[in-house]
């Protein structure tokens, strides 16, 4: 067996902290990256423009007609504003008024844009009561699994998704979103006829 070479003048002897060193730093790294994919998905938002938009079919809130997309019928090739909710959510109890006045005033001026809901890993009247406290009018789909979100990838609540009339991710806000986003975006993946 070959003995290691002695250390040069001036280098530390490797010794017992060398390990829990390189595993300071291996952890350093991880945590770096994993902050740089989180800080990228919150930045960029999501999928990349022109990402398809994933399909789904959920429970509606409260009972009806299953809520899902692409959506079918009349409804069909118009914009999409998916926005993700849950009554536990903290930030939710801020973003999800905001949200419902916007479409409100969409609806009063005709917008083309159909506004769906998706309440995650609620229970029916927790989230149907905090739905209704919101002010919402739109279907809201039930997804007690939170199956949906990460088909879009959100890595929590809210989250709020503009699909255009092709049925592709535009963009996507991950935590609360703006009214002046909302109508920003509103604008691009349904312009006002000129």
């Amino acid at each position: 067996m070959i003995a290691p070479a002695p250390p040069a003048a001036g280098e530390p002897a490797p010794g017992p902290r060398d390990p829990f060193r390189r595993r300071v730093v291996t952890l350093v790294v991880g945590v770096v990256v994993v902050a740089l994919v989180l800080v990228g998905l919150t930045v960029g938002g999501g999928p990349g423009p022109d990402a398809r938009a994933a399909a789904f079919s959920l429970p509606r809130l409260g009972g009806g007609t299953r809520v899902g997309f692409p959506l079918a019928g009349d409804d069909a090739h118009h914009p999409v504003v998916l926005t993700f909710f849950a009554s536990w959510c903290g930030p939710c109890h801020r973003d999800l008024p905001v949200v419902a006045a916007v479409a409100r005033a969409a609806a009063a001026r005709h917008s083309p844009v159909v506004f769906l809901g998706i309440d995650g890993n609620d229970g029916t009247a927790a989230g149907l009561a905090f739905a209704r406290a919101s002010g919402v009018g739109f279907a809201v789909g039930a997804d007690s699994g939170s199956v949906v979100a990460p088909r879009y990838t959100l890595v929590g609540y809210p989250g709020t998704v503009f699909i255009d009339r092709a049925g592709d991710v535009v963009h996507t806000v991950q935590g609360p979103v703006s009214r002046a986003t909302l109508s920003t975006w509103l604008d691009r993946i349904a312009p006002s006829p000129a």
